[in-house]
């Protein structure tokens, strides 16, 4: 399915994969199939956030029961606590939502998905940037990041 995308015409100008890959071998797998395409892959963004921010952001997270709307306690809260301000619809905590869940995740990242930092700095295409605070401040960071690459 990558393969398909990336072999499209747009694709050619440039392309942002969120998610993938997500380990070593998918990272030798994407490298083989750029070059089969005749591209290469200019510039990878790390998220750097402490653990426990991570933590913060993600056991906050409210989800309304009726409209799906997600509110978190401390970043957006709603009017009423537990009550969505859009359709009144009960808010609850999502299982993936839990502290332990969250923590247990952190943890799979840390022994599967983190030695992609190492293999992408070997490459000399890793770029980290500080991702704490407001979406704003990092979306910024992160287009400042990657202006160099943008032609």
């Amino acid at each position: 399915m990558v393969r398909d995308r990336l072999a499209e015409a747009d694709a050619k100008a440039g392309f942002l994969l969120d998610g993938f890959p997500r380990n070593v071998p998918q990272a030798e797998t994407l490298k083989k199939m750029l070059s089969e395409l005749d591209q290469k892959l200019t510039v990878v963004l790390e998220l750097v956030v402490d653990e426990d921010e991570v933590v913060k952001r993600l056991s906050g997270r409210r989800t309304c029961r009726r409209c799906q709307r997600v509110w978190h306690v401390i970043y957006e809260p709603p009017s009423v606590p537990g009550v969505c301000d859009d359709c009144g619809g009960e808010l609850f905590q999502r299982d993936d939502d839990k502290e332990e869940v969250i923590r247990h995740r952190l943890e799979v990242y840390s022994s599967q998905t983190s030695p992609l930092i190492a293999f992408y700095a070997d490459e000399g295409v890793l770029v980290g940037i500080d991702a704490t605070g407001p979406v704003e401040e990092v979306t910024t960071r992160a287009l400042s990041a990657l202006q160099p690459y943008v032609s």
